[in-house]
Order: structure tokens, then sequence, then C-alpha cells
């Protein structure tokens, strides 16, 4: 199971809260009992919660076609989709087949970026070499000769990007050209390659599963590429690569822009790469509330062995087709509470409209959730954990409407609760003239909040920079957001040059993040800057970045406005006049959109 850490959980009763140090500490005191919720890393489970067994069997099964020999299967699923927990499973059922040696390879986490190519292949044969001792004089010699192939091309390649200078007699010679038998040519590796594993008698199948490739820059996508197509694709060998496809796409598209040939080009590429593609589904509501029942549950199981018989029952009934999985479970020895039950299930519902609905944002959403009540808690403020998750699901996907609740007094927050939940819930017909049209389901969602007292927990939450969006990002864009906000020009000038060089949901998270994070920054211009800068390089994301700077109109400094101007982006340019127009803007952010109108004429 995945490790651990444990926090105090709202209003859930227990007698016992975990410390550290794994001793028990009585929180009985004043009839007030607190139970314990996880935090969750961001590894793949070992265990399937998800059901993904059914994609795992096909797999195996379309290895074990003779038809299919070799074959390239991509798993396709966005980022945090549970690709990384299908390689583990599929790792795990194919290690119980007889002649099937597995190998999973991580491109983004090689040392030696510089040669991709070359390190997949290495990765292979040095695998081979180590996996049967009992052929290590027959593997030996001919491993050690496509090795061989592999550190001469790199002499070569170094030497061509000027990375090795002297010209000794032996670099001289890697570029004379050889014969195609010669040892040091990589033109025949692929058929000694083949005849290498024709010898292994023993092996039926060399499995190489390789994650992540969507991680990678575009350089290195392609040198995996090359190196499963023109080198390993060969009888006995079968590929598995789990990456968003979109993403790997976009990555060739990029890789191949300097010869001209454009995205159908690169989709045409990945389709000859790739010959049977399989999708993960989208976590339906349902399952995702099977899925957050299974991670509470893990740790208020004291028995190993009763939570995973909670688990095959999940998955039986899953492979039966009943929904929900998590019922009948009179004759299990544990079950979840009903309070875990009802908390995953509106945990789910929120998610559902807000959210990707992927296991990664899942556990992010519950971390952050953690994190956000156990705050709360050392700030004396006693809520109903529902009542938190649904005021943090308004704070991520509808900050405008949750800034107004901020804003309001008491009464007045009350009587435009009961007018937003009556609308939302189709009671009366108009929408309060105060929130967002998107907000409707939100609004009709439990619990009701029109009788919470939830005026503490907003003006605590205000206060915080909203960690379920920071734990919707990566560390990198992280990291981006904070230089691209930053007063320190050259900090903001290289994460600028960085982020226009990224991936397109790279900069479309920063620019999410950049836009929600203004409405908590003092100084906004470099912030401002920063995403003018997006929008120049970028033009995919014109419309987000304007949209952006429009919805944080009322803390833009004068500065955003000469940023506007000296783009050049049509879009941006477009909402000077909007703003000298607005009566929700900084009076001297005012004045100069008017100044630069008039000035245009």
């Amino acid at each position: 199971m995945a490790a651990l850490l444990y926090l105090p959980f709202g209003s859930l009763r227990s007698a016992r809260l975990t410390r550290r140090d794994g001793e028990r500490e009585d929180r009985s005191a004043g009839g007030h009992l607190m139970s314990e919720l996880q935090l969750w890393d961001d590894n793949p489970t070992t265990d399937d919660l998800l059901g993904f067994t059914s994609i795992v069997e096909t797999v195996v099964a379309a290895l074990q076609s003779p038809s299919l020999d070799p074959v390239t299967i991509g798993i396709n699923a966005p980022w945090g989709g549970g690709k990384s927990t299908v390689l583990g499973l599929l790792k795990s059922a194919l290690e119980k087949e007889d002649g099937y040696r597995v190998i999973r390879l991580d491109p983004w986490e090689f040392d030696d970026q510089f040669d991709v190519r070359g390190a997949v292949v290495g990765e292979v044969l040095q695998d081979l070499l180590t996996a049967y001792p009992e052929e290590q004089e027959k593997l030996e010699g001919p491993v050690k000769g496509l090795l061989e192939r592999i550190s001469w091309a790199r002499v070569a390649a170094s030497m061509a990007r000027g990375q090795l200078v002297a010209q000794t007699a032996e670099l001289v010679k890697a570029f004379t050209p050889q014969p195609r038998e010669d040892a040091k040519n990589l033109a025949g590796f692929r058929s000694e390659f083949a005849k290498l594993l024709q010898g292994l008698g023993s092996l039926k199948r060399l499995v190489v599963l390789v994650d992540d490739l969507d991680r990678c820059l575009p350089d290195a996508v392609m040198a995996t590429l090359e190196a499963i197509k023109l080198f390993l694709s060969v009888k006995k060998v079968a590929f598995v690569l789990a990456a968003d496809q979109e993403m790997v796409r976009e990555s060739i598209a990029v890789s191949l822009d300097a010869t001209g040939r454009g995205d159908q080009f690169a989709l045409r590429y990945l389709e000859k790469i790739v010959q049977l593609p399989l999708s993960l589904p989208r976590i339906s509501t349902d399952e995702a509330g099977a899925f957050i029942a299974l991670l509470l549950s893990q740790r208020r199981c004291e028995q190993e062995d009763h939570y995973r018989q909670l688990v095959t029952h999940a998955q039986q009934r899953r492979a039966l087709g009943r929904s929900p999985v998590l019922a009948d479970m009179q004759e299990l020895p544990w079950v979840p509470d009903a309070v875990t039950l009802g908390l995953a299930s509106r945990f789910a519902a929120g998610l559902a409209a807000h959210r990707s609905g992927s296991p990664r944002s899942i556990k992010r959403f519950l971390n952050a959730f953690a994190l956000r009540t156990r705050i709360a808690e050392r700030h004396g403020i006693n809520i109903d954990p529902s009542v938190i998750a649904k005021l943090m699901l308004l704070e991520d996907s509808h900050a405008k409407d949750f800034e107004t609740l901020v804003r309001l007094q008491e009464a007045q927050r009350v009587e435009l609760l009961e007018r937003w939940q009556a609308w939302g819930r189709d009671e009366q017909k108009d929408k309060p003239a105060e929130v967002t049209d998107d907000s409707k389901e939100w609004a009709a969602s439990d619990p009701d909040l029109t009788t919470a007292p939830i005026g503490p927990y907003l003006s605590l939450a205000a206060s915080l920079v909203s960690l379920t969006a920071a734990a919707s990002l990566t560390q990198q864009q992280l990291t981006w957001v904070g230089d691209l906000a930053s007063a320190s020009e050259p900090h903001r000038r290289d994460a600028q040059v960085e982020i226009v060089a990224a991936l397109i949901a790279d900069q479309q998270a920063v620019v999410d993040a950049l836009v929600q994070r203004a409405r908590r920054e003092s100084e906004t211009d470099p912030l401002a800057e920063s995403l003018a800068h997006i929008a120049i390089h970028t033009p995919q994301l014109r419309p987000a970045v304007a949209q952006g700077l429009w919805e944080i109109r009322k803390y833009l400094g004068p500065g955003a406005i000469v940023d506007m101007d000296n783009s050049g982006v049509e879009e941006l340019q477009a909402l000077i006049p909007r703003l000298a127009n607005a009566t929700d803007i900084e009076p001297a952010t005012q004045t100069i959109a008017q100044v630069t109108v008039e000035r245009k004429g």
C-alpha cells in the first residue's frame, strides 16, 4: 500500500490520534474525539482499486498472440490517469508467465539525457546480460559487440556536437565510413539483436514497459521512439508505452518542426510506431467514490488481510458488472462505516463536477483537504469536513464566487447562499446576480451551507495561498509559477524562457495558477508581465491569458496596461478599452488604460 502520513480529520469520532512516533494520545477532552486522515504519496499503487484488471488482461492476451510479433502497445491517458499503476499491474501479471522477461524503463529519469536512444538500447542489453546467467557465455560476446556499437555512436555524436575536440587518431577513425558488418557500425545492429534473441530458447517474449514518455523533452521522446522502431523492434520483443498520446504527438511535431513537417505527419509517425492503442477510461463518479472509500479504508482497517478481502470484493463485483462495487459486504470481516462511505461519495460528486477525475487529482485533493482541515483545527475552527470540502471546491474552481462569499457579512452571506442554492436546485428560476453561471452544479450539491458556521473558515482560507491549486501542479510547474511572479527580474526572465519552451499542458497549468495567484499578490505587475510573455510566444493560449487578465482586472497595476499594449497580441490589446471603461479596477490602472486608448485615437 502507499506510504501514509496521518493527520486529524474534522469531526469524525475516535478515541485515538496517531502521533509521528507511533504512540497513542487520548483526545477525548471536552468530549470531542478525532480520527485520522491519510496523506498519500504520488506513487502508483500496487493494488487495483480502479478496475484496471480488464485493461491488463487485454494487454496480456495481445502479447500472447503469435500474430502480433513484434508489437508496440500504447496505454493512453492524461497525466495522473493511472498509467503507471497499469504498468505495475502488468509487470506483476507477466512475471507469472513462463518465458516472459519484463524490463521497465523510464527515459525521463535517465542520467544520460544527451543520448537517450543509446541509453534505451543499453538498458535492454544490460538487462539481458544479467537475466540469463545460465547462458552467460553465449550472451556475453554478442551483447558486448552490440554495446560497442552504441559506444562508438556516442563518440561520433559527441564530437559532432563539439563536446569532444581532441583530434586523436581513434576519433578521426570514428568518422571514417565502415563496412556494414563492422562492429562499430549501427547499420547491422537490428539483425544482430534479432539473432541474439532467437538464440535464447527459453525466452518467449521480451516485454519492455516504457513509462513517463510524456514527461520527456521532445528530442528525448523522438530518441526513445527511434530506439524502439529502428533497433529493438524484432521478433520476440514487445513494447508497452504508457503516455498521454496528445503530448507525445505534440513532442513529435516540435521535434520535427525544423523539417517543415506538421501535426499530420506526427500523427502518422505515432500510428506507425504503435500498432495497438488502448485508452484508460475516465473514472466515473461511482468509481471515484469507491476509490476514495478504499483509500480511506487503508488505515482504518487494522487487519491487512481484512483490507485485502475488501479490495477483492470490489474487484469481483466490478468484474460482474455490479454497481456500486462497495455493496453487499455483509460477509466481509471488516467494512468501511457509513461516515466514510458518505464522505467518499460527496468528495466524488464534487470532484466529478470540478476536476478531471484522475487518480492523481483525487489523491492530491484528499491531501489538500487533510492539510486544510489540520490548519482549521489548529485555529480552533470546528466545522464539518464535508462543508470544508465543498468550500474548497468553490475556492479552487470558482474563485470569483468564493471571493464574493468572503467579502459578505454573515447575514448577507446566508441570504445569498439561500438564493444561490435555490437556483442551483431549480427551486427558483433567476440566478443571483452576484454569482457566475457555471456555479450552478456546485450550489446544488450537498451539504447545505445556509446553516453551517462557515464565517471563521472563510476568513482563514482567504488568508492562505490555495492549497488545492498547488496540489494540482507538479514541482516544476510550482517553481515556474513562483519565478514568473517574482519581483526579481533575472529569475523572472529565466522562467519566461523556460515556460514558453515547455509543453502546452505545462503552460496552461502555469497560466491558470498565475491567474489564481494574482488574487493574493500585493504586487501583480511581474505576474502580468509573465502572462503577456506567454501570450506573445504561445498563440494557442492567447484567449486563456486574455480571459485570465480580465478576471483579475481589479488586482492589476498600471504596468499591466503597458505590457498588454507592447505585447502586439490582439487579444490583450483588445482588453485595454474595456479596462478604460471598467469601474471595478484601480484608478491609476484605469487612467493608464484611458490614456492608452486616447493616444491610439
